[in-house]
């Protein structure tokens, strides 16, 4: 009966090495965009309860123009904290303002983002 030589054991585990580093290096790269589409749809929701917000303002306000500026408010989210900046603005129509929403992650109290950034228009009911 014939064993194997020592030089094929050596190459039977550098090619087991090179696979065994090729699964891990794709399997972090999966976790990692994971990670980063969580944190953005997670982000996404943030913005738009925001906008649900201002239609519920904008609604209990009775046709009253919503307040024009720039606001920044914090949330918690999906055990998160949030940042949002919100630019609310006129356009050329007067019963029309434009809502501009950014919204970063506050990490360590530094915020990272914009990991979301969101546009709508809203009239006066």
């Amino acid at each position: 009966m014939r064993g194997f030589t020592l030089i094929e054991m050596l190459l039977a585990i550098v090619i087991i090495g090179v696979v065994g580093t090729t699964v891990a290096t794709a399997t972090a790269g999966v976790a990692n965009q994971m990670y980063a589409l969580e944190r953005r749809t997670v982000a996404n929701w943030v913005a738009s309860n925001q906008l649900t917000r201002l239609h519920l303002a904008q609604e209990q306000q009775l046709g009253q123009p919503i307040g024009k500026g720039k606001k920044t408010l914090r949330f918690y989210m999906g055990n998160r904290q949030w940042l949002v900046e919100q630019q609310i603005s006129e356009t050329e129509t007067p019963w029309l303002s434009r809502v501009e929403i950014d919204v970063y992650e506050l990490q360590d109290g530094e915020r990272v983002g914009p990991l979301d950034h969101t546009t709508a228009f809203i009239g006066r009911y």
